[in-house]
């Protein structure tokens, strides 16, 4: 089993071969399917991504779904990270990335994760 996910025009993914993932991952007309989405809140930036690696590939025990996407929230002017989440399809990611929002505007509070 790859690995490795080329994103589909329709926001679905397919398995595919290390040469088609670095094609579309590296080619920077490509950048739109790479971000999803990004926003700035005060001293916070919200990103949303494509990483069309598995990064479930180690704990896939059980055959679940492959974890494609990723929002993280970065703080300050060194970019540390403060809030990350990981998905499987677009759309759970786009919803991620509202609730990472609501998150930021509601005062960053772990207790409404």
């Amino acid at each position: 089993m790859s690995n490795l996910y080329f994103l589909n025009d329709d926001h679905t993914y397919r398995p595919c071969t290390i040469r088609e993932w670095s094609n579309q991952y590296f080619n920077h007309k490509n950048v739109s399917k790479k971000t999803l989405a990004c926003d700035h809140i005060s001293d916070k930036r919200i990103s949303t991504v494509w990483l069309g690696v598995d990064h479930n590939v180690f704990t896939n025990i059980n055959n679940t779904a492959p974890i494609l996407f990723e929002t993280m929230i970065f703080t300050g002017d060194e970019n540390l990270e403060i809030y990350l989440d990981r998905y499987s399809t677009w759309d759970e990611a786009m919803s991620g990335h509202k609730r990472a929002i609501k998150w930021v505007i509601d005062g960053c509070n772990d207790e409404e994760l």
